[in-house]
């Protein structure tokens, strides 16, 4: 199962994330913070068997999508920036 979770990221307002599973689109305009308590719901929301399963398309905005990048890549998802670049060692 391929999961894909898009992040609309904001400097100053909540970030707003959409998944989608094996190409469909499940839930969107999910809204979160770059907190701990926020960022750990969303992964338990996730449901994932394996990390690894889980794509992340970020929007680069400003320096604001590295934290999540980052977040997300430490947890074993795998992602890029939507528009160019790569975050978790090169492209996949």
């Amino acid at each position: 199962m391929s999961k894909t979770l898009g992040i609309d990221v904001a400097c100053r307002a909540a970030h707003q994330a959409s998944l989608a599973v094996d190409g469909k689109v499940v839930w969107s305009g999910r809204k979160f913070f770059t907190c701990p308590d926020q960022l750990d719901r969303l992964w338990a929301d996730l449901d994932l068997e394996h990390p690894a399963e889980l794509t992340v398309v970020v929007e680069p905005t400003r320096n604001a999508w590295i934290v999540l990048a980052d977040w997300f890549r430490r947890r074993g998802a795998r992602g890029c920036p939507a528009i160019r670049g790569t975050f978790g060692g090169g492209p996949r």
